[in-house]
């Protein structure tokens, strides 16, 4: 416990530097080092790491792509990155789909050619577990460089921690009855329902108070739906994070953080819900009523 405690206390250090300069270029480097780390791990739990074929690609666009989202925003002094439009983000999305359907193509030649020793579910699970992951560590910049991203990014963070938090503290109170045992066995239905509840108070709350600060008025119903799916979403980011890990018999994705496992481990429910946060926030930008704020 003591361990736990510590990390934490190094982790929430760590997020608030992050968090202080997430307006500069800082903030795609530090998304593309946690994203190549997190694939690492899953590679690793999918025992395709020693493989440099499936390794090596998967490892680049785990780096790249994230660190490609600069080239959507315009550096001014300072290092600090301007908003970027609607459709620099979409010609973003375009090419981050693109080098896939590359990669994909990639990794079917290199099953054709290897003589067996790549398998076809080899190379399925880490092309969908690479384009999971760095689409998430892709769209926390996207949503932070967008319209009100200093604010929209954080619920990136907000709403997957929050519903697993008040999911946890529920469900040692209040639960008794099972979830899916036989993926997470401590987790419970009334502990899921409490995280989703907590979640959707977070969102309308976080609407109060950046209201308040930008002199706007939030839609309270859609940041409330928003927040029902984020926390429906996050959970089913963790328990497929905890399938995946039974599936191959590994407790934890790594020990980088000691006490709390891995990447993977502390931020499967913020990949999950990274991308439909990117989603809510575009069509904000794009509908000309007011969706969020």
């Amino acid at each position: 416990m003591k361990q736990r405690l510590i990390t934490a206390a190094v982790l929430l250090c760590i997020l608030a530097v992050v968090l202080l300069t997430s307006g500069t270029v800082a903030f795609p480097f530090v998304a593309a080092f946690f994203c190549a780390f997190a694939v690492f791990e899953m590679q690793r739990c999918l025992g395709t790491h020693k493989k440099p074929q499936i390794l090596i690609p998967s490892m680049l666009l785990a780096i790249g792509l994230p660190l490609g989202t600069l080239a959507v925003c315009r550096i001014k002094e300072n290092l600090v990155l301007e908003t970027a439009s609607v459709n620099a983000r979409a010609m973003y999305l375009l090419v981050f789909v693109g080098v896939f359907v590359l990669y994909m193509f990639f990794l079917f030649a290199a099953a054709i050619l290897s003589r067996r020793t790549l398998s076809f579910p080899e190379i399925a699970a880490s092309f969908m577990t690479t384009f999971y992951i760095t689409l998430a560590f892709a769209a926390i910049p996207l949503v932070r460089f967008g319209m009100n991203g200093q604010y929209y990014y954080l619920l990136c963070f907000l709403g997957p921690w929050i519903t697993d938090s008040f999911a946890y503290f529920t469900g040692v109170f209040f639960g008794r009855h099972k979830l899916i045992p036989e993926i997470s066995p401590k987790k419970t239905i009334e502990g899921s329902i409490g995280g989703i509840v907590f979640c959707v108070v977070s969102f309308v709350v976080f609407g109060m108070i950046v209201g308040n600060i930008t002199s706007s008025t939030p839609n309270y119903l859609v940041l409330g739906a928003l927040g029902f799916l984020v926390a429906v979403v996050a959970q089913l980011g963790d328990l497929l994070a905890s399938l995946i890990k039974r599936e191959h018999n590994v407790k934890d994705y790594s020990h980088i953080f000691p006490g709390h496992g891995g990447v993977m481990d502390r931020f499967d429910s913020v990949i999950a819900s990274a991308p439909l946060l990117l989603i809510a926030c575009t069509l904000d930008s794009l509908l000309p009523i007011n969706l969020l704020l």
